[in-house]
């Protein structure tokens, strides 16, 4: 779906030719004109490729506010808060002696109260 196929124009002489999939946020934001939405919609009607863009944006979208509105547990919260770093260094002596070192480190980071 092209903007020429919304509306209506284009020809040789059109500059830009906008591929409208980057509109699909806009259009289910509601940041788009209603009659812009309303031919969107109307094409997914006949087109199965641009109907399924739609519901593959619509439905990621939708994911997206159900989690960030979402609180994490207190649980999760405070395993993040805690971050272990564990480095581990393998070396061969000349030997063939094989030494491995390993350092823990952990962490405490606080979060910015709810």
């Amino acid at each position: 779906m092209t903007q020429d196929d919304l509306t209506g124009r284009g020809g040789p002489g059109k500059r830009e030719r906008r591929d409208l999939r980057f509109g699909l946020e806009e259009a289910l934001d509601g940041e788009l004109p209603e009659e812009m939405v309303q031919r969107m919609q109307r094409h997914t009607d006949d087109c199965p490729e641009c109907a399924e863009e739609w519901e593959q944006v619509r439905r990621m979208k939708e994911l997206v506010r159900r989690s960030c509105a979402d609180r994490a547990p207190s649980e999760l919260r405070e395993r993040i808060a805690v971050q272990c770093r564990t480095v581990s260094v393998t070396r061969t002596d000349a030997d063939g002696t094989t030494v491995r070192l390993t350092r823990t480190e952990t962490v405490r980071r606080g979060f910015p109260a709810p």
